[in-house]
């Protein structure tokens, strides 16, 4: 027993039987109960050792003040909003927990409200309710009071969880500071893929850096994290397809169509010019994220090789810094998909890419007194003659839309031989 982790859980539980078996049982796995019957005495504990906590168990029905002499019916409703103002006012969370036999009144009710309160630590926490299945835990006995154990989540469960969940305490400071980040990412969230897991880990290497020295990613977690943002706004129609080639993410050219920049290949570029998804901070941020961690050093999607990133005490705060910064992209995006949620409409604001022309060499043409080449209207200069060559030199986007159907306008054109 003295090599095995510890773990600390506050525990509010009003049945004198089913507590000190569970209490016994827990202690065999290396959780230590801080018990209470009532929720002023615990809340109390609650402030002065939040440090020392690992999770929060509640029963469904105990009492709110230590005078009372029965359980309240209001008891989780007025707990658990007190438990989440602690929380705020420590700026750190908890994992916590529901274990009733659910015989309460309107039990599914009072937990399905409850469950908004913790939708966001789901994929880090597990299940919001566990069923006593005994009265006893160590008997194999079950009792009609509780419930069959066979399909909900049971006692044992929950001891799972907790040695599961509290082996990463680093997680919950986190979880807490960048709650409005990450509740973009997930399994169910804007942003898929193992971006939310990276992130964490990332600012884990912020709050908790000694623990963080070692862990290895498999890839460069800045890129797979990016990569899961653009994936995402592929399927949205946010960015277009072509960022992504080969089941590969072209990083720096989906960067370029966040930033309103002209991508180098993509056929496209975000709406025309000044317009942008990323604000000229948030652009700033990105580009400083994948050229510091060397993203930037693959333009293509296919010359990029994964390399297992570990992090050290010279690369941890640079990684975990970048994290911070992603936080913000992270914000940026997700209110912007928020708010652009039809497909067709997002792909309206895909603009020919003045890139996909500039510096050719194209024939002259003209129709009436305009002058063009391909796709790019000319500009009247006395040397320019239709049947000629030109070089297009700094291509725009055309906003005269009475000068034809030409998507871009050469500002500056030039002639092969003396390239003037």
């Amino acid at each position: 027993m003295s090599d095995q982790t510890r773990y600390r859980v506050l525990w509010i539980e009003d049945d004198p039987n089913f507590k000190d078996s569970f209490e016994r049982l827990a202690k065999l796995n290396g959780i230590y109960m801080s018990h209470y019957a009532d929720w002023e005495s615990a809340s109390i504990y609650l402030n002065q050792y939040l440090d020392e906590i690992d999770a929060v168990i509640f029963d469904a029905h105990c009492k709110i003040k230590k005078a009372e002499t029965v359980g309240n019916d209001s008891f989780l409703h007025i707990a658990i909003v007190d438990l989440l103002l602690i929380f705020a006012k420590h700026h750190t969370v908890r994992p916590w927990y529901i274990l009733s036999a659910g015989t309460m009144n309107r039990f599914a009710d009072v937990t399905a409200i409850i469950e908004a309160y913790r939708k966001d630590y789901v994929e880090e926490w597990g299940e919001l309710v566990y069923t006593k299945t005994r009265p006893n835990v160590f008997s194999s006995q079950f009792s009609d009071e509780f419930g069959n154990g066979e399909s909900e989540p049971s006692e044992m469960d929950l001891i799972s969880t907790i040695k599961v969940v509290c082996s990463n305490h680093s997680h919950n400071h986190a979880l807490a500071r960048h709650r409005d980040a990450l509740q973009y990412l997930g399994v169910h969230s804007l942003i898929r893929g193992n971006a939310r897991k990276f992130l964490l880990q990332l600012l884990d290497a912020l709050y908790d850096p000694k623990g963080s020295v070692g862990f290895a990613f498999t890839g460069n977690p800045i890129r797979r994290i990016f990569e899961c943002i653009v994936r995402a706004g592929v399927e949205r129609g946010i960015i277009p397809e072509e960022a992504i080639a080969g089941g590969n993410v072209k990083c720096m050219e989906a960067s370029r169509f966040l930033c309103g920049e002209n991508p180098k290949e993509l056929p496209y570029r975000y709406g025309l010019l000044g317009e942008r998804i990323l604000d000229a901070t948030e652009s700033s941020m990105l580009i400083t994220i994948l050229t510091s961690t060397n993203v930037a050093s693959h333009e293509s999607a296919e010359d990029y090789e994964e390399d297992e990133v570990t992090l050290t005490e010279d690369n941890r705060d640079e990684f975990s810094g970048c994290a911070l910064l992603m936080c913000r992209v992270i914000k940026a995006f997700g209110r912007y998909a928020e708010s652009h949620k039809d497909i067709e409409e997002n792909k309206l604001k895909w603009k020919p890419n003045p890139n996909t022309v500039e510096g050719k060499e194209m024939t002259i043409q003209s129709a009436g007194s305009i002058l063009y080449a391909g796709d790019c209207l000319l500009p009247v200069k006395s040397w320019l003659h239709p049947g000629n060559k030109v070089i297009l030199k700094d291509v725009v986007l055309n906003t005269d839309v009475s000068a034809g159907p030409f998507p871009f306008f050469c500002k500056n054109p030039q002639t092969p031989k003396a390239k003037r």
